[in-house]
């Protein structure tokens, strides 16, 4: 992952799977009533293994992958509709080998994340599944979501952003043509109001946001938490962002959502300068995703040394910033990473000469 070009604010609904066309292995198509493929994985990571689809119970099978950013920020609401209806469905957290994506990695993840999120986790060492799910069906990018009915047949494929409103219909059978089509318009909506978000009005953006979750109460995307928080303080309703983004650190907290922790912390210091209670907010955040994702994680590290940084606390921001630097995963980075605590550094000088200046001026007064 490259700091310097991590998106602040939000993160795009899909990720380009990472994969050669011509390494898959050829499928059958794969379509809406279909009879569900098989699972076939190396490792069940957590959760019991699945042998075969049950009559009577639904599963969501979604692919992810470890360098997936988006797969990631789903996870927790992920995790949410699992205690939901865990009597009736089975959520599988499903990644395959690519290039950035191998055992090693997913086993680790899965190891520190999936005690919190509570749902199957299984390993792929080959492209099988991947491909008679993915490839077959024609999609392209993850998360994808495949919704198996009670019958063992595909009922629905999509982004888990909507599981909110297919879940219901699939347990109730009434996950009709019509009902697909009203789901599929779903992307055109989030599309104009994920422009809004990022639009040069907001409260034009807000509204937009209000008037969507009044008409669709039961979806919960996470990819608005950041332009929320951000629209709200550049419409200057500070209480409003706060609460909102009090609520986002509580509820990251119990996943260990460093991804979210790190948006809210991100924003509250980008707009919140001068506001001791956004600064404070902002670095609960950053302490709070540096606790979730580990003391030597590089991402969580910078940000807490860029949160001190905007607070004015140099000295806190060097000594972060050098242990960000340790623990640069590649070469881009730790340059990326040794130019910020240059940085730091060149204001804390910066500061200490003005300091100088203005004690000289002091003393030629009394003089």
């Amino acid at each position: 992952m490259l700091i310097a070009g991590l998106a602040l604010v939000g993160l795009v609904g899909f990720a380009a799977a990472d994969d050669k066309k011509d390494e898959e292995k050829k499928s059958d198509k794969l379509s809406v009533g279909d009879a569900a493929p098989a699972l076939k994985a190396s490792k069940w990571l957590q959760g019991s293994q699945v042998k075969k689809f049950e009559k009577d119970r639904v599963y969501v099978v979604e692919f992810w992958a470890t360098w997936c950013g988006p797969c990631i920020a789903m996870m927790p609401h992920v995790a949410e509709l699992q205690e939901q209806y865990k009597k009736q469905v089975t959520f599988i957290g499903f990644s395959s080998k690519d290039q950035s994506n191998n055992e090693e990695k997913v086993t680790a993840f899965v190891k520190k994340r999936g005690p919190k999120l509570k749902y199957t986790f299984a390993y792929a060492d080959d492209r099988d599944t991947y491909s008679a799910y993915m490839t077959a069906s024609g999609q392209g990018g993850i998360p994808c979501a495949f919704v198996v009915d009670k019958a063992g047949k595909v009922a629905w494929i999509g982004h888990p952003m909507y599981l909110d409103v297919v879940l219901p219909k699939v347990l109730e059978g009434k996950l009709d043509e019509d009902a697909r089509k009203e789901i599929k318009g779903l992307d055109e909506e989030v599309d104009g109001l994920f422009r809004a978000l990022n639009g040069k009005d907001p409260e034009e953006g807000l509204e937009k946001l209000a008037a969507f979750e009044k008409k669709h109460p039961k979806l919960k995307i996470p990819y608005f938490t950041g332009p929320k928080i951000n629209l709200l303080l550049k419409a200057k309703k500070t209480d409003e962002a706060k609460k909102a983004a009090e609520a986002v650190v509580k509820s990251a907290s119990k996943y260990d959502d460093s991804n979210a922790l790190f948006i809210v912390s991100s924003v509250l210091r980008g707009q919140g300068k001068g506001d001791k209670d956004l600064m404070a907010l902002s670095l609960k955040a950053a302490e709070a995703m540096l606790k979730a994702a580990g003391e030597k994680d590089m991402l969580a590290l910078y940000n807490v040394a860029e949160t001190h940084f905007a607070k004015g606390d140099k000295e806190k921001a060097k000594e972060y910033g050098k242990r960000a630097v340790e623990a640069a995963d590649n070469a881009q980075n730790k340059e990326f990473l040794k130019g910020r605590l240059k940085a730091y550094e060149d204001d804390t000088k910066k500061e200490d000469k003005e300091d100088k200046k203005e004690k000289k001026k002091e003393e030629k007064k009394d003089d």
